[in-house]
């Protein structure tokens, strides 16, 4: 039975889990930090409502696109996919040729690393919870 693409994609470029796993936690630890202090520069604005979430989105947005290219131009622009699983693992356009030898007919970059980026770290969750909490703290106490 020939291998997988995940198989392979972990043969060729293996991910060790305690790497990806202090990744994540680094990220996870930017985005709560930088979601707290939007929420806090979010109630010295005193912004309300759904001008706050905008701001927050935003920041998000910000903070993510320069933590990628940060990722980008680290990676000889393989991009999160050196740092991080993505889905499954797999290395997009691998597939084994009839002579039995791995080729690459892709880029070479993980499925879906991208996504650990942008939308990993507790961006709609815990990330989002502290968020609030400065906003609403440093709201309530300007007022």
């Amino acid at each position: 039975m020939p291998p997988t693409t995940q198989e392979l994609s972990l043969l060729i470029n293996p991910l060790v889990p305690e790497s990806v796993q202090h990744n994540n936690r680094v990220l996870n630890q930017l985005h709560s930090l930088t979601s707290f202090l939007l929420g806090l520069t979010a109630g010295i604005l005193a912004l309300q409502s759904v001008t706050g979430f905008v701001f927050y989105l935003l920041g998000t947005i910000t903070v993510s696109g320069l933590f990628h290219l940060v990722l980008l131009s680290r990676s000889t622009g393989k991009g999160a996919g050196r740092y991080f699983a993505g889905s499954n693992g797999e290395i997009e356009g691998l597939f084994v040729g009839k002579d039995g030898v791995v080729r690459d007919a892709g880029s070479g970059v993980r499925k879906g690393a991208w996504r650990d980026v942008w939308f990993g770290g507790g961006v709609l969750g815990e990330a989002l919870s502290g968020f609030v909490l400065g906003w609403a703290g440093v709201g309530g106490v300007l007022r």
